[in-house]
């Protein structure tokens, strides 16, 4: 099997069998996401996809996990989905679950019998960028998405039996957005109430001041190390989640950070005061380390 590269997938789906489903990204406008600038969104053919799943499940037959790739899977016509999951169930006999990169518009577009369908074949959690809760900056950012269209194709997906990982990127709005950004996140968060949460920190590199200058324009300006670890503080005080797994430990992060909500929150916000009080603490990642 050959992917077509580059090729992405969440830290916890390290241990995955991917099967590339669709190639780049549907939508692939963000400002902010360079991951799939360079392909054009296609759908691999059915026989393509047929020849990977049976070539691997003789290479790997005992696989329990199979992430689904690119940007968004989800944009498949429900019909080749379930075909798709019904091989790869028919052919990993120990198979315990699949996951895939969802995108808000997509989950929208599907029907809770569609994803009860998809759950019933294993697909199981669901990794979605809410990025951020503030209206004007998802406009700004040209997510695609309102954050009642984020937060209803979330609940839509959680109530048709699927997990939810959702993620927020620290960073977003700027110095002047921060606040704002922070605590419209939490808000939509709290709105979804999923099992998975978690914080990425904006990363540019040598497009920081492209991005700061022609892209987002006026007074835009990126958050330093403190002001992230400030947003953050500012984010996870406003969490009221029923019960989800909440971390920071995605490379891009100065602090990382793993718990519990609603049980550990508090222990969760003194470790982010006491990196506040302590710039230099051994707790925080250094920059040589914050690769993507």
């Amino acid at each position: 099997m050959n992917y077509d590269m580059p090729l992405y997938r969440p830290p916890s789906e390290g241990r995955s069998l991917i099967f590339q489903i669709t190639l780049g990204c549907s939508w692939n406008k963000c400002l902010f996401c360079g991951m799939y600038k360079g392909k054009r969104f296609q759908v691999r053919p059915w026989e393509e996809i047929e020849k990977d799943i049976i070539e691997m499940s003789w290479i790997v037959p005992d696989t329990r996990k199979v992430f689904l790739a690119d940007g968004d899977p989800l944009a498949v016509d429900t019909a080749f989905l379930i075909r798709t999951l019904d091989l790869i169930n028919a052919r990993f006999p120990r198979l315990e679950r699949i996951s895939a990169y969802a995108g808000p518009t997509n989950l929208m577009e599907k029907s809770l019998d569609e994803l009860k369908s998809l759950r019933e074949r294993k697909l199981d959690i669901l990794y979605l960028g809410i990025e951020t809760g503030n209206e004007a900056l998802l406009k700004k950012i040209c997510k695609g998405a309102t954050t009642r269209e984020i937060i209803d194709g979330s609940r839509k997906a959680i109530d048709a039996g699927l997990r939810m990982s959702t993620f927020i990127i620290l960073g977003l709005g700027g110095v002047e957005g921060s606040y704002d950004h922070a605590k419209d996140s939490a808000r939509v968060a709290n709105a979804i109430d999923p099992q998975f949460l978690a914080c990425l920190t904006l990363m540019l590199g040598q497009y920081e001041e492209f991005y700061e200058k022609k892209l987002m324009g006026g007074n835009f300006k990126l958050i330093n190390k403190m002001q992230s670890l400030q947003e953050l503080r500012w984010f996870v005080e406003d969490l009221e989640v029923s019960d989800c797994k909440f971390g920071t430990e995605h490379a891009s992060n100065y602090l990382p950070l793993n718990g519990r909500l609603p049980d550990d929150k508090e222990k969760i916000l003194d470790l982010i005061d006491g990196a506040l009080k302590d710039g230099k603490s051994g707790m925080l990642r250094p920059e040589w380390l914050r690769g993507l």
